[in-house]
Order: C-alpha cells, then structure tokens, then sequence
C-alpha cells in the first residue's frame, strides 16, 4: 500500500520538532523560578559565618592588610643589602685609542662587553630605617584592628536584622490571630443575629475592626518582606531568595555589672588598639624623622669584567666604606618632626574621645538591656491576662451579659499585648547582643554557645 501526505500533513510533521523544543523552552524558566523559590533555613551562628565569609563590606576592607603587610616589606627592605647587576655590549664605530706623540695606541676593543655585580649595604644610620619598619609593623597591626571592627560591625548589623526578620514573622502571626478572632466573633454575631439574640449594628464595628486588622496584616507582611530583603543583602544572597531564619532561646544569659563591662570593653574593643598602634607607629616615625639629616655609613662593593684586551687586568674586586649626610633640606625634616608630634596629640585625643563614647555606648547599651528585661516580663504576664480575658468575655456575649463592644475591646487588648511582647522580646535580644557588641565580646561565639545549650557570654 502506497501513502501519499498531503502537503497539510508534511507541514505538520516539520513543525512538530519546533513545537516540542518551544514547550521545553517555556516550562525550563518556570522550573527554574520554582527552583529559586526554595526556602533556606538558617540559623544565627551560620549566618554570622557566612557574614565573615561573603559580606561585601568586610571583601572591601580585607585588601588593606595585604597592602599594610606589603607596606611593611617595603620599609624592611632599607635593611637587607641591594643587589644589582649590569652586562654591557658595546658597538663604537672607531676603536678607542690614545695618541703618544705620533704614535697612536689602542686602548679598547671595536666591540667590548662588560658586567658587574654591586653590592650596597647600610651600616649605621642612627636607627632611621629600623623605626620606618617598626613604625609599618604597627600600622599593620592597626590596619588589622580596624578590618576586625569591620567584621564586628558588620556581625552586629546582621544580627540585629536576623532579629527584625523574626520579629516581623511575629507580628505577622499576630494579626493572622486577630484576623481569625474577628472572624470568630463576626460568625458569632451573625450566628445570633439570625437568632434573634443580637443586633444588626453589633456587625458594623466588627467589620470595622476586621478590615483594620486585614491591613495591618498587609503592612506586616510587606515589612517581612523588606526585613528579609535586607538580610540577604547582608548574606551577600540574592535579594528575592526565599530565607527561613530560626529563632533562639535566651536563656539564663550572662549579665554583666555595668563596671566590668567598661573594663571587658576597654580591653576587648579593636577600635582602641586601633588608636594605640597608631600612637606606636607615630612613635616609631618621630624617631625616624628627628635623625633625618645624622650620618649614613654604609659599605659598597662589587665585581666588574670588562672585556679588553689592552688592560693589565679585565677583571676586578673593589669594596668602598663610605658616609653621606645631608647637610641641608630646606627644614623639610624638621617640619616631618613637628608634623608627627602634632598627630600623635591628635590620635591620644581621638582615643580618649574614642574611650568615653565606648563608655557611653556600654551604658546606654546595659540600660536598654535592663529596660528590656523589665518590660518582657510585664508584657509576659499581661499577654496571659489578655488570651483568658478574650474566652471570658465572647462566653459572656454568647449567654447575653457582655456587650459586643466588650468582646471587640478584648481582643483589640489581646493583640496589643501579643505586639507589646514580640516587641519586647526582639528588643531584648537586640539589646543583648548590642551590649556583647560594645563590650567586644565575640557574637559568633556567644550565639554559637546559645544554640548548643550554653550561656552566651562567660566571665
């Protein structure tokens, strides 16, 4: 049996192939954005690791201990001997020669080569180049001071972001509950308007109430929105990545006395030794610059080949012992001198400036804390008083003997105690972990301890 395809049925079979590879095409973007919206939960300490690993705060700062450290070998290399060579081939279009009377000698070849190797080598400079190293050594260690207190300040903006998040993700369950009661109360009025038992304006406030509640349910979860937007910002994650952060227990937690937190803070923040190493290395550049213009000794020596024929000897060995100073410089070391004592006054200012603000940070950062605890326990025993007042009064309006303003008021109560709590609560952590931070203990040790049952800071 013979077929014959009609020219319908041979376009159809071309233009299979292209429609299956088009369905691939538009179902492989969606899976993808499926695949993009996966949850990924996280908890404090690995987020505080992937901070120190990925911020991009802390990426722009970490290049300058590289250069401080290269700053540093450059300042050392003033006290290693220098070495140089040389290799020379030279093309003279006449050859050298002396005339001795009518005479004429030749005193190098047409086309010589030579080479050398030098050697220099400061002896004694009054300790100039010893004190510009030292001095890079220090600035070292202050650039390092200052990349740590990056890394902190950066660990302290993501955990008060983790907790904002968290708290975001609670308001959100507040509203839902308020959302759920109203719903509740309106099904109950409208269960006993039917009956008889209520009043056609007992629905308007209710309804009033819910749509209220329904905004701020709108407004929380675009909040959480933003809240975890900021978060990935931070984790260096893209911005609309699904992020799930886990809560945490604050427990028996280490509460430090307001005078041992200026102590641990002045001996633990980085932003004081940043100062000191400052002050150092100023120190070290001072004695540097006041023997600016002193004697140089120093050595020189070497070996040069110089390819001639005409020489007694085409190679030779030479050693030099030398000074130099420089009598003059148009008070330009002098002025270096002044300059450093100048900066030195001003770093101490800076330091002590820098000593009382972190004293007042500690203070404001332990009165929050005490202002946090105090106002958690209130808010914790007012929520239980609330969640018993709202069961008491919807059974007094469904027996008749409470009013539906009652009810509605109880559960407006109910929820600005469930907010006032939540608030409390994330506050408290905030607070604690701004102390920590002020005292400069470490917060990824501290959260690392919460989570495997331990108190956060220990003395």
């Amino acid at each position: 049996m013979i077929y014959t395809y009609t020219r319908q049925d041979m376009l159809r079979r071309a233009l299979k192939p292209v429609l299956i590879i088009f369905i691939i095409l538009s179902i492989y973007p969606f899976q993808r954005a499926n695949a993009g919206e996966e949850t990924r939960p996280i908890t404090i300490s690995q987020g505080i690791e992937k901070v120190l690993k990925d911020n991009r705060l802390i990426k722009v700062t970490l290049p300058n201990n590289e250069i401080g450290y290269q700053d540093s070998l450059i300042s050392r290399s003033a006290l290693l001997p220098h070495f140089d060579i040389s290799a020379v081939k030279s093309y003279y279009k006449f050859q050298p020669a002396s005339k001795f009377g009518a005479q004429r000698v030749n005193t190098s070849e047409k086309q010589p080569f030579s080479f050398g190797i030098g050697i220099y080598q400061t002896l004694f400079d009054f300790g100039k180049n010893l004190s510009n190293y030292r001095a890079s050594k220090e600035l070292l260690k202050a650039t390092e001071a200052n990349t740590e207190s990056i890394k902190r300040v950066a660990t302290l903006e993501f955990v008060v972001s983790y907790f904002d998040l968290l708290e975001t993700e609670k308001m959100i369950t507040v509203f839902e509950k308020e959302v759920e009661s109203l719903n509740a109360y309106l099904n109950d009025i409208e269960h006993l308007y039917k009956q008889g038992s209520a009043v056609k304006n007992d629905l308007l406030p209710a309804k009033v109430k819910l749509a209220d509640a329904r905004q701020k349910l709108i407004a929380s979860r675009n909040q959480r929105e933003i809240a975890a937007a900021r978060l990935n910002n931070i984790l260096a994650f893209p911005l609309r990545d699904k992020i799930a952060a886990q809560d945490i227990e604050m427990i028996n937690t280490y509460f430090p006395e307001i005078e041992s937190a200026w102590e641990t803070a002045q001996a633990e923040r980085p932003e004081v030794n940043f100062y000191e190493d400052q002050i150092k290395a100023s120190i070290q550049s001072e004695k540097a610059k006041a023997v600016e213009n002193f004697p140089t000794v120093y050595v020189d020596g070497g070996y040069d080949y110089s390819q001639n024929k005409y020489q007694v000897h085409e190679d030779n060995m030479s050693v030099a012992l030398g000074a130099k100073v420089n009598l003059f410089d148009g008070g330009a070391s002098i002025a270096q001198l002044q300059k450093e004592r100048v900066k030195q006054r001003q770093l101490k200012e800076q330091k002590d400036k820098l000593v009382e603000d972190i004293k007042f940070e500690v203070e404001d950062s332990y009165f929050g804390l005490k202002d946090a605890c105090e106002k958690v326990s209130v808010a914790r025993d007012a929520l239980e008083q609330s969640e018993e007042n709202v069961r008491f009064y919807r059974v007094k309006y469904n027996a008749g003997s409470a009013t539906s303003t009652d009810v509605l008021e109880a559960i407006t109560l109910q929820t600005r105690a469930q907010t006032n709590y939540y608030s409390d609560d994330y506050e408290l952590k905030r607070s604690y972990a701004q102390l920590m931070y002020s005292m400069g203990i470490d917060l990824g040790l501290i959260y690392s301890r919460m989570e495997s049952g331990e108190n956060g800071a220990k003395k």
